[in-house]
């Protein structure tokens, strides 16, 4: 055992089930570190404990790269600033967004419930590499948010008033819009602000179906994927969704009936 190249242990350990990580973290100093690489990279918070730790050792927490947490906890703050090389953020049900100020890392991807927050937008403006935003709430934006945030944003969820902020001036390619009001009028023409061609759409189908498709082809040239919520699946939308597909021929219509 003692002749296996460190490489190698890596990626031995990468298949072992991460319950049984923390018994090999006791075999040797090597084994420790390498397991527990393996065991704090994905943090799925379900128990105080899990925040403690991370907190308490900033050792552990700086081998954190994906991190959720769905509820708020008096040591999150401190937890978060020891995970200094975090990619992926989830947070949700957060009293207080203040307590990502002073955290270092560079972050891939957020997804968040609480947007509407000064706070937020002066960490958004401190993270230039996100990629993808998810940001799960129907409120409207009280303050104007900074156009020099997220230049490098993607992937983005959210409602369509934060679509309107978030797509525009952006290399956004892939967008899912959360649920509005069916009567809510959608300007289609936002899908073109985007400096890059959107390749994916999710959206509820009352919230496209007054758009003629010749008009949606032409807003989305290069679409693949084109994920529709219908309510009500009849006949009359079916042939709607015919005509679309017919029309949009790079794209791929998914009918997903929505709850």
């Amino acid at each position: 055992m003692r002749s296996i190249p460190i490489e190698v242990l890596r990626m031995i350990l990468e298949h072992v089930d991460k319950a049984n990580l923390p018994t090999l973290c006791r075999v040797s100093k090597i084994f420790c570190s390498c397991s527990q690489d393996v065991l704090y990279r994905e943090i799925e918070y379900k128990d105080a404990p899990v925040i403690q730790t991370l907190a308490q050792s900033a050792d552990l927490a700086r081998r954190v790269r994906s991190f959720t947490t769905p509820s708020d906890s008096p040591e999150l703050g401190a937890a978060l600033r020891n995970m200094s090389f975090l990619r992926s953020l989830n947070i949700e049900n957060i009293n207080d967004i203040s307590i990502l100020d002073g955290c270092t890392f560079k972050l891939d991807s957020i997804e968040c419930d609480y947007p509407d927050s000064k706070s937020l937008q002066r960490f958004l403006s401190s993270q230039p590499s996100i990629t993808k935003a998810f940001l799960f709430a129907d409120v409207e934006p009280s303050s104007p948010f900074d156009e020099r945030c997220l230049p490098n944003l993607t992937r983005v969820m959210a409602v369509h008033s934060w679509l309107n902020i978030l797509i525009p001036g952006r290399p956004v390619t892939h967008v899912a819009m959360l649920e509005t009001l069916p009567e809510e009028t959608i300007d289609m023409t936002l899908f073109t602000l985007s400096t890059a061609p959107i390749y994916s759409l999710n959206i509820s189908y009352a919230n496209i179906y007054p758009t003629p498709e010749s008009r949606l082809a032409s807003i989305f040239p290069s679409i693949a994927d084109l994920e529709l919520v219908v309510s009500d699946l009849n006949q009359s939308v079916r042939r709607q969704l015919t005509v679309m597909g017919v029309l949009m021929k790079k794209s791929t219509i998914i009918e997903r009936v929505g709850l």
